[in-house]
């Protein structure tokens, strides 16, 4: 080769990919950083409103498995061993859970009001829906701790699923600088 001398590992992968035909496409992220997809396929995304119902009905589902996962008896039994002082302030809680679920969700949504891909969809709504199981596990007593791994997995997956997201980064930009001009 003729030449600059070869430095890196990229320049001697490019050096022998001269002249033979790529199958990889690159696209620009949000973030500007370049993003491969293989063989020529661009990623699949959904539509907002499909990504939505899908995050609607997992939320729904999650919290009905989480309401009725234990029996009436076992929910009496609970409530029975732990009395009632012990119930009603986990009951509070589970309630202020239920709350901080619902915001998170309501974030979870304004997210999904762009193009996302299905591998994220999935993440999305596999968050949403354990964070709307917990509140429901705490409310029956029989599955406290379950409920509060579940809601604070939840809790903590949509916070790391948003903020490693490059389209929230966008979508953010888009709300301020809509804020800023109306």
């Amino acid at each position: 080769m003729r030449g600059k001398p070869i430095l890196f590992d990229a320049d001697r992968r490019r050096a022998s990919l001269k002249g033979k035909i790529m199958t990889a496409t690159f696209s620009r992220a949000a973030s500007g950083h370049p993003v491969r997809h293989g063989a020529g396929s661009r990623p699949r995304a959904t539509s907002p409103a499909a990504a939505r119902l899908c995050l609607i009905l997992t939320a729904a589902a999650g919290a009905g498995a989480g309401l009725v996962v234990t029996g009436q008896g076992a929910t009496a039994h609970a409530i029975a061993a732990a009395g009632p002082d012990l119930t009603r302030l986990l009951r509070a809680m589970a309630l202020i859970k239920m709350l901080l679920a619902g915001l998170a969700g309501a974030a979870l949504y304004w997210r999904l009001g762009g193009p996302i891909g299905l591998a994220r969809l999935a993440a999305y709504a596999a968050a949403g829906g354990a964070m709307a199981a917990g509140p429901g596990l705490i409310w029956d007593m029989c599955h406290v701790g379950a409920g509060a791994l579940l809601l604070h997995g939840g809790l903590l997956a949509t916070i790391l699923l948003l903020w490693r997201d490059p389209a929230t980064a966008t979508l953010l930009d888009g709300a301020i600088l809509k804020r800023r001009a109306g």
